[in-house]
Parts: structure tokens; C-alpha cells; sequence
């Protein structure tokens, strides 16, 4: 059982002419979670317990609307903002850091059937995939410690940020039968049109009982490799789906990344990673999921021979109050083995010692959706 979330209408305006009918409308929602989370083997040979953000369910705040403008088609509009619940600070650098709509702030034209297109920062069309199909907890949690593919689809050459800035964005669908979307970041960077710029494609096809997709991102990096001219890229390609089977919902997904270094002659990372994913509903105030990953990863941080797995685990339960407002738990264990234990990025996002092979813990927080 899913919280259903029922916007606050902050203001609704209609106006009547003699040639036509408009009405526009503005909204506020979001999410607000915290929680207690305890962490071992980090910097330092230490232990963290402390007060958080949520670990499974990111805190923000969003404005959205739209006008009809008559003959099927509507100006729509979405600025949103993440939190930090345990400080009020804003989210952290996966989700644009300090910026002041540092989730998405985009505007756009909804055409009805012949589909839609918005501009501004909003996510690639490879990212709506992974959240709507891929990934049973629809990539939403707020630490690598629970969402390790957080780091995969986003833009490497720019803090991991998984938006991109200066995107324009076409999605069309059927319902039941197709979804297509692509997505084109400007870059824009001084003097060049190749440097920073990323694209990316979906489709997929979604019914009451299955979601199935594929996609593909590429990023450029802001700068070339000084002394060679090389114009490092970050691409991903991703295939995977879900399915309802009675109470019980699987996923399974499979992605491939190929992460060119920005130092010259370093070797490019590969990384193939499964992604399973189990939800349970049996119980209509509770919610049980599981999700298992496994990291392949060669050539990591373009070094030769630094080889090795990643291996991810979350389990997880809610306990719904109400339709808005739910109780949640989960446990999570991160374990790297060879050349992974060395892995520059995995080792500053989790805090983790370098001296230990893994990084364990649990988390036990409040949910409330408006």
C-alpha cells in the first residue's frame, strides 16, 4: 500500500471569455522524513549514530502547475527543492547541492497526444526509467549507503548530480502500449558545442500488471584531458522490468557503464551491475522490499588491474499510519572485495575506512507525504 499524496491547492483561477475557457492552477507537495541511522567502519575505524534524513524516502519540497490553453494543450511547470530534515540545510551534491532548485526547475507545453516537452534542470530520460521500472525503490533514497545506483546514469564529471542542467526533454506515450523519451543537456560551456553537452533515450511499455524498458545516457566532460586533446565520456546503456505476481512484485535490471578517466593515460572504468529487486504486499498496512546488487567493476578509477565487486544489500518495511503517513526500517550492508576496496568514489560517499572490506548498518525513521 502506496501513500497517497494529495496536493494542497494553493491557487485556482478560471476565466471566461466569449472565444474561450482557460483555468490555471498552482500546487505544493512533497515529502518530509527523518530517521535514526547507525553506520560501522567509517573514517577512522569508527561507528556514526545519528539523527538523518531518511534513509529510503529523500525530503523535498515542490511547486507545480499548469494552464489550459485550450484545444488539449497546457503550460506546465515544476520547481522543487530537496531537505535535509535533520539540519533544514538542502540536499546533498547527488541532487545539485546548494542550488536553489536544486531537484528540477523546468517548464514545458503538455500537447496531448502528440506528447511533451519541457525545458530547464529535470532528469535524463534514461533516470525517469530507472526510477519508474529499474529499481524497486525508484532510486529514491538519500545515501549511497542504501542506493548505490545513484552513481550510475548521472553525470560523473559534475559531483555525480543526477539531474542535468540545461536540458530540454520530448516524452510521448501511449498508455499500455509505449513511452519513448529523449533528452538533450546543452552543456554550455564557454566556446565549445561539444564539451558538457549528454543525451539520452528511453522506451518502454507500462500496464496495470508489468513495466518493461531499455535506455541510454552519454555525458561529455566539461574539459579535455590536458596534453592529449582527449574528450573524456560517461555512458550507460540499461535494459530491465518488473512484474506483478500475485502480492509479490520482482525486479530485475542490468546495466552497463563505461567511465573514461580525466588524466591522461589512465584506463577506462567499466562497470556491469544486476540489480534484483523483490516488493511484498501481503499485508495492507505494510510494505516489505529487498534488493540485491551486485558491481562488477574492472579498470576502477582507470587503474590497471584494479578489479572487484561491489555487493549491496537493503531490506526494508513500512508500516503505513495512513494514507500519508508511514513508519519505515532497514537494514543495509555494502561489501567491496579486490580492487573494488580501493575504489576512490565509493570510499568518500560512504565515509568508510579504507582499512575494511565493507560497510554495514540500520536506519528506523518517519515518512509523512502532502
Amino acid at each position: 500500500m502506496a501513500p497517497i499524496r494529495t496536493p494542497l491547492l494553493i491557487s485556482s483561477l478560471a476565466l471566461t471569455t466569449a472565444a474561450w475557457a482557460q483555468t490555471s492552477t498552482v500546487q505544493i507537495e512533497g515529502n518530509v522524513g527523518v530517521g535514526l541511522t547507525y553506520k560501522n567502519h567509517q573514517t577512522g575505524s569508527s561507528t556514526v549514530k545519528e539523527v538523518s534524513p531518511n534513509l529510503l524516502v529523500a525530503s523535498y519540497v515542490r511547486f507545480g502547475g499548469s494552464e489550459d490553453l485550450g484545444g488539449g494543450m497546457k503550460a506546465i511547470f515544476r520547481l522543487e527543492s530537496s531537505l535535509n530534515m535533520d539540519t533544514g540545510n538542502p540536499g546533498g551534491n547527488g541532487a545539485g547541492g546548494n542550488k536553489f532548485f536544486n531537484r528540477q526547475s523546468w517548464l514545458g507545453l503538455d500537447m496531448g497526444s502528440a506528447g511533451t516537452i519541457t525545458l530547464g534542470r529535470q532528469f535524463h530520460a534514461a533516470t525517469d526509467r530507472a526510477i519508474r521500472t529499474f529499481d524497486v525503490y525508484n532510486v529514491g533514497g538519500t545515501s549511497l549507503h542504501s542506493t548505490p545506483l545513484a552513481l550510475f546514469g548521472v553525470n560523473r564529471y559534475a559531483g555525480n548530480d543526477t539531474r542535468v542542467d540545461n536540458s530540454i526533454k520530448y516524452r510521448f506515450g501511449r498508455p499500455g502500449v509505449i513511452d519513448f523519451a529523449v533528452s538533450y543537456g546543452f552543456g554550455e560551456v564557454a566556446g565549445s558545442s561539444s564539451l558538457g553537452r549528454s543525451h539520452s533515450a528511453e522506451v518502454s511499455q507500462t500496464t496495470a500488471t508489468y513495466s518493461i524498458g531499455a535506455s541510454v545516457v552519454s555525458f561529455n566532460a566539461p574539459a579535455l584531458v590536458a596534453t592529449t586533446g582527449f574528450m573524456p565520456k560517461h555512458d550507460l546503456v540499461s535494459i530491465g522490468g518488473n512484474v506483478k505476481l500475485g502480492d509479490f512484485r520482482p525486479y530485475v535490471a542490468y546495466y552497463k557503464s563505461k567511465l573514461d578517466s580525466t588524466t591522461a593515460g589512465r584506463l577506462t572504468q567499466k562497470n556491469d551491475i544486476l540489480d534484483l529487486g523483490l516488493a511484498w504486499t501481503g499485508y495492507s498496512q505494510f510494505q516489505f522490499k529487498g534488493n540485491y546488487i551486485d558491481d562488477k567493476g574492472t579498470s576502477l578509477n582507470g587503474l590497471a588491474g584494479r578489479d572487484g565487486h561491489k555487493k549491496t544489500l537493503v531490506l526494508s518495511v513500512e508500516y503505513f499510519l495512513s494514507k500519508r503517513t508511514a513508519l519505515n526500517a532497514a537494514m543495509f550492508s555494502n561489501r567491496f572485495s579486490d580492487g573494488y576496496k580501493l575504489e576512490a568514489t565509493n570510499i568518500a560517499a560512504l565515509s568508510r575506512d579504507p582499512a575494511a572490506a565493507s560497510v554495514s548498518g540500520w536506519s528506523a525513521g518517519i515518512v509523512h507525504a502532502f
